[in-house]
């Protein structure tokens, strides 16, 4: 079938009582920003970081006053960036995440960096931070071995799995839901 994949993905929730602290081994400086105050320069930190065309894509989807991203830095150089993404705005696509809660999308960290811990310690920063959800979901393809190890380290809790069907190069696109497939492996 022309443009056709599926992808199995495992999906997580954190609470800011069972999130744990991890340091990375590096030392990064963290910005939390609602999108209104992202400045013409972190954007384009971030589409450096993450692609233009992907930075775009997010604003137009999934951007609202409720809407953050995370930057972390290490000196002035962008190392991680990730979307904090409120329920009403992702539920659309994602169907399975609960009311009043938030998701941590578009998760990236620099090449270099990868492996010091930022990714882990950056997601424990959203669920501790001041934004008003007891629950924030993410989800990672089940082949990422990096990003579910990551998970594992911050205190992800496994609550399911989706297989996301997409055709025509994911111009359309369909996702089931098995919350029956939450044992952590």
């Amino acid at each position: 079938m022309l443009g056709y994949s599926q992808t199995i993905y495992e999906v997580f929730v954190f609470t800011k009582k069972a999130c744990r602290r991890i340091e990375p081994k590096v030392e990064v400086e963290t910005k939390l920003l609602p999108l209104g105050a992202v400045t013409r320069e972190h954007w384009r930190q971030v589409g450096q970081l993450q692609g233009r065309l992907a930075v775009s894509y997010l604003k137009f989807r999934y951007g609202s006053a409720n809407t953050y991203v995370l930057l972390a830095y290490f000196g002035e150089e962008l190392v991680h960036a990730e979307w904090i993404v409120p329920a009403e705005k992702i539920k659309g696509r994602y169907p399975f995440v609960a009311d009043g809660s938030y998701s941590i999308i578009s998760c990236l960290t620099l090449q270099s960096f990868r492996g010091l811990g930022i990714y882990p310690s950056q997601i424990q920063k959203v669920v501790k931070s001041n934004i008003q959800a007891e629950t924030f979901w993410i989800w990672t393809a089940s082949t990422n071995a990096q990003s579910l190890k990551g998970i594992g380290k911050a205190g992800g809790i496994k609550v399911g799995e989706f297989v996301q069907k997409k055709w025509l190069w994911g111009c359309i696109s369909h996702i089931e839901y098995f919350p029956e497939r939450s044992s952590n492996r």
